[in-house]
């Protein structure tokens, strides 16, 4: 294994320890990770809330119960599932049954009866319960999918995961079934996963196993990002309340929607995994960090505070209320010189900065040659005292404004990780967005650093910043 590959792996294993002692073991008491654990028990604790569950058919606890089942009374479409299950394991679709009564699967391979029950066995004996202990089998209606997802889907139905932590929805993604993971919506069998922008509910950046990220669906010219998640609030509502039915503080609630009955809770886990976070391209630890001490007193400011701090199109309703244009940490910049001429560059907006920043060959495509040169010549000292370093910019000033009216605003004495150094303060066009206007920032050799340009807070007075952008 590469070194660098260890450290990444371990990095990655410290972060999952971290989440499971900070955010699991602390949040979640062992009576609530029990009902979480328990389909049955969770479908009965959300039915007595009055939050909608799929259809429970039938549940076979027993050998007994197995071989005196009357199968006349299930239906030709059903599922199967383990009551203690872990990440989808055990779990069997059938679509249909044929004329000989066998049932059939989205691959169109078929399951005699005497094959049914010896996966039912599996499932008695414990090989995917939690810690292979005896479980129960459940046989579950199976939902019908939602014409929102015709296009999308192979066969199976899609499910959406909201993960909620302390009363407030914190990620999101939509698992799509292929004809890779035969119709069923398991990523480890090659469904696809796709983040959901929590302000709006639509589909954003998408991930399908050893393919990677993918933008279109296999097959198709239909694009993953951009479907609107039909019942989105509905759903965000039921995720806060079944973690409060359940007692649970963090916890991942899968959904189904069917096309009659809308959205339908099918699992509750306390255990999720870290796939979200690939499919969203965005940690989770951040974001439960951020909403680990507010105060959650309703289940519409848990909603709320979920599409403020993570969605990324609520800044539109921000900018609305505002009138000031929501900012990243990066941002696309454009700058103007004299003759109105256009340069494009891409500037790190930076509130720990007093002043704009720009390269020097920037600064001399927007004309600001002469200002340079003129500076060039003075042989300045290099990492002067402060008080020192005050006097000698003040007389460089004086000496130079005449020859540069309005256009040099200032010679600035300036101390960051490079060092001290005084530099020339300039008068500069820009665009952000769609705000034009004029600010001052001083010109400095940025030829070996990230970006040509640092924007800093006395430029950025018309903007609201975003961190997480």
């Amino acid at each position: 294994m590469k070194l660098s590959k260890f450290f990444k792996n371990r990095r990655k294993i410290l972060g999952m320890n971290e989440r499971n002692l900070i955010f699991i073991r602390k949040s979640n008491h062992k009576k609530a990770i029990n009902i979480a654990d328990d389909k049955i028990l969770t479908k009965e604790i959300l039915s007595f809330a009055g939050i909608p569950t799929s259809k429970l058919i039938a549940v076979i606890n027993n050998i007994k119960e197995l071989e005196n089942f009357d199968w006349s009374t299930i239906p030709n479409s059903f599922v199967l599932k383990p009551a203690t299950g872990l990440e989808g394991a055990g779990i069997d679709i059938f679509y249909n049954r044929d004329l000989n009564g066998e049932w059939i699967r989205a691959d169109k391979t078929k399951v005699s009866l005497d094959n049914l029950k010896i996966q039912i066995r599996d499932i008695l004996n414990g090989k995917y319960s939690l810690n292979q202990l005896p479980d129960r089998a459940l046989l579950e209606e199976r939902v019908k999918t939602h014409k929102s997802f015709k296009y999308y889907t192979y066969k199976g139905t899609p499910d959406i995961r909201i993960i909620a932590y302390n009363k407030i929805p914190v990620m999101s993604f939509l698992r799509l079934p292929t004809q890779e993971s035969q119709g069923k919506a398991n990523l480890v069998l090659g469904a696809i996963g796709a983040g959901i922008d929590l302000a709006n509910g639509t589909t954003t950046s998408a991930i399908q196993g050893k393919h990677g990220y993918i933008e279109y669906i296999p097959n198709t010219k239909i694009l993953i990002s951009g479907l609107k998640i039909p019942f989105w609030n509905k759903m965000l509502t039921y995720a806060i309340q079944a973690q409060v039915a359940t007692g649970l503080n963090y916890s991942a609630v899968d959904f189904l929607i069917d096309r009659e009955l809308g959205p339908l809770i099918v699992e509750i886990n306390a255990r999720p995994g870290l796939s979200i976070q690939l499919a969203n391209k965005d940690g989770l630890r951040w974001r439960l960090k951020k909403v680990r001490d507010i105060k959650v007193t309703t289940i519409e400011k848990g909603i709320r505070i979920a599409k403020y701090l993570f969605g990324g199109e609520i800044e539109e309703e921000v900018e609305t209320i505002t009138g000031k244009d929501v900012i990243g940490i990066v941002e696309k910049a454009i700058l103007f010189d004299s003759n109105k001429n256009e340069y494009e560059v891409k500037a790190k907006v930076d509130t720990g900065a007093d002043s704009t920043s720009i390269d020097t060959n920037l600064a001399i495509k927007l004309g600001f040659e002469d200002i340079i040169n003129a500076f060039d010549n003075l042989d300045l000292p290099v990492n002067l005292e402060r008080g020192e370093g005050l006097k000698i910019k003040n007389e460089i000033f004086t000496k130079l404004v005449p020859q540069f009216p309005e256009r040099l605003v200032d010679v600035l004495y300036v101390k960051s990780s490079h060092g001290t150094s005084l530099r020339p303060y300039i008068k500069i066009q820009m665009k952000i967005k769609e705000t034009v206007f004029e600010t001052n920032a001083t010109i400095f050799d940025r030829s070996k650093l990230n970006y040509p340009m640092i924007i800093g807070r006395k430029s950025l007075t018309k903007f609201l910043i975003d961190p997480s952008k």
